[in-house]
């Protein structure tokens, strides 16, 4: 039985602040008595786009005859023509289709405000800036070239693009599908750095990609990625040299997305290659593809703080 999901907004409108950033809560609800898992979404109205947006935690369980609530964070860019503009949130059980029990909020919308210009600075303070400028990225300079090696106290960050790691990656399939993966130029209205994302093209559940991965270093790292979601994408999972990182990541959303960068999780690492494996652990959508996208790789070193005496 589908769940008859009730989707409300706090308000029918954001507050937006000068630069155009605001919150909005919206609150979901199962009006039946057995729990469920929701996810909510965001869809974009006329001349917005999803990457303004931001939901945290995106997929909850529900229980019965409860509700949850979820934060939407906007973000307009600068350069945005200034003008009403508006969104829906809407929300659908995780185990059927979208199609089946998606169920919308109403129109909310938010105005979009032109940002005044900065003031004009003298000359001189130009100068003097430029000439501070140039000292502190000689400084720089010095300090992040000595040896290989960051400034005292900042941490090293190791980025990689997915799609260049292609070549050696290593595809499973335990149900023997043909799963492939390659390097997918820019498509769909979506624009990746470098051009290309790591494109999987999974078809069952347990199809798997490995591609190896250098850190210059022991210590912890964060781990990072900016993915792709779309119609036919899967819910994958990573894995760093055969342990899990990070919790499941939902791949579908009605149009092709790119997000920014999301944290997976902290793992410790030694120096050396590492495997770092896409596991497809299941879908939300009703097609027979379980697809997923991986534009950037990026490991943080978690500097340690000096203790004070």
């Amino acid at each position: 039985m589908t769940t008859e999901w009730a989707v409300v907004a706090a308000a029918e409108q954001f507050t937006v602040d000068p630069r155009n950033s605001g919150e909005l809560t919206f609150t979901v609800s199962n009006p039946g008595n057995a729990p469920d898992t929701v996810v909510f979404d965001v869809a974009p109205g006329d001349g917005s786009q999803r990457a303004w947006f931001t939901v945290a935690e995106p997929q909850r369980v529900v229980p019965g005859q409860g509700s949850v609530s979820f934060l939407v964070k906007l973000a307009v860019p600068a350069g945005t023509p200034p003008r009403r503009y508006d969104m829906t949130g809407f929300a659908y059980s995780a185990n059927t289709a979208p199609e089946e029990s998606s169920r919308s909020s109403g129109r909310v919308t938010y105005e979009v405000r032109a940002v005044a210009p900065p003031r004009r600075t003298p000359w001189l303070w130009i100068a003097a800036a430029a000439a501070l400028v140039l000292v502190v990225v000689a400084v720089g300079v010095v300090l992040l070239t000595r040896d290989g090696e960051p400034a005292p106290g900042e941490p090293r960050v190791v980025t990689v693009e997915a799609e260049s790691l292609v070549e050696g990656a290593v595809i499973k399939s335990p149900q023997n599908s043909k799963a492939a993966v390659g390097a997918q130029p820019n498509c769909c209205g979506v624009t990746w750095s470098g051009d290309k994302q790591l494109f999987f093209t999974g078809l069952a559940i347990g199809d798997q990609v490995t591609v190896t991965v250098q850190i210059p270093a022991d210590g912890t790292w964060r781990f990072a990625t900016v993915r792709t979601t779309a119609l036919d994408y899967a819910n994958t999972v990573f894995a760093i040299d055969g342990n899990q990182v990070g919790g499941t990541f939902l791949g579908f959303t009605p149009t092709v997305r790119k997000t920014e960068f999301l944290d997976v999780g902290t793992v410790r690492l030694t120096k050396g290659p590492h495997q770092v494996t896409l596991l497809v652990v299941g879908k939300t959508q009703g097609t027979n593809s379980y697809f997923a996208g991986v534009d950037t790789f990026r490991f943080t070193e978690i500097v340690a703080q000096a203790v004070a005496r």
